[in-house]
């Protein structure tokens, strides 16, 4: 197997490689040994393709030839959404999140000194909330987990005064269009809960995730994640991401601060005009 077939695999693995921003950074790493980098490009971003941020550094690369300035992109963006979200995060709230986000945690490290807690799920079915709660005690951040089908009850008045939550902050994998975002598969439930429940719900990702369209291909991974020896007349659907509408999100916490879904085409258009 060579380098370009190994690291598709890899990511295919979604416990060897796991976040956009990690996915991207192995991409432009082994573009970086190949002769012949389009073709190898184009085997490498089939491997997850709900990752625009790849697709699209990957394309600057591409263009420009400047692999460093692209390295440098993925950290400094992160660093100015998780600085703009921490500034977001007030004295002892309760924040809600899903799946597990490096520009999240980032935000939660800088916010640590309110003495914030923090809930958040399992991530079925691999449980990538594992890595978020391993993160969080690490920090010293109190954490409290969730199974995925409580998230929405945990979010409503009904769970009770003193498991209310201030704020909703996830990551996504790619930000459409017309504000809507995609996020790992049990992101809507959470955000529509919120949204009737009139708690903010804060996207917390670099622009840089945007996908030029209202639409992007939902990955569906193998049903053996799922249920490994499951009967054979079953049929299981193991989505991988959802969207969640422009609609459920206050605001999209990213390098350039704090913007509205419906302002993303506009910002883009002034600070990245070769993503339009």
């Amino acid at each position: 197997m060579n380098l370009v077939q190994k690291v598709k695999k890899d990511i295919q693995d979604l416990e060897k490689v796991q976040g956009a921003s990690n996915v991207a950074l192995i991409i432009i790493k082994t573009l970086e040994k190949v002769k012949d980098k389009r073709k190898s490009a184009k085997i490498l971003l089939s491997a997850r393709p709900t990752e625009p941020l790849a697709q699209n550094l990957v394309k600057y690369i591409l263009k420009t030839k400047n692999f460093k300035h692209a390295k440098n992109l993925i950290e400094d963006t992160r660093e100015k959404a998780a600085e703009n979200a921490a500034k977001l995060i007030k004295k002892n709230d309760n924040v809600m999140t899903h799946c597990h986000s490096s520009t999240v945690i980032k935000a939660f490290e800088k916010a640590k000194s309110k003495k914030i807690k923090v809930f958040h799920t399992e991530t079925r079915p691999l449980y990538q909330g594992r890595r978020t709660a391993k993160d969080l005690i690490k920090l010293g951040i109190p954490a409290t987990m969730v199974v995925d089908s409580s998230n929405g009850f945990l979010v409503s008045q009904y769970s009770g005064k003193n498991l209310m939550m201030d704020k909703v902050m996830i990551g996504c994998d790619a930000i459409l269009e017309d504000g809507s975002i995609i996020n790992k598969i049990g992101s809507f439930e959470m955000a529509a809960t919120a949204n009737i429940e009139k708690i903010p719900v804060y996207i917390v990702a670099p622009l840089l995730k945007f996908h030029n369209k209202d639409w992007i291909k939902i990955e569906q991974r193998p049903a053996k994640e799922i249920w490994k020896n499951a009967p054979k007349k079953l049929k299981i659907i193991n989505f991988s991401f959802g969207k969640v509408p422009a609609k459920y999100i206050t605001g999209i916490v990213c390098e350039f601060g704090v913007i509205k879904p419906k302002d993303v085409k506009k910002i883009i258009k002034k600070n990245y005009p070769w993503l339009s």
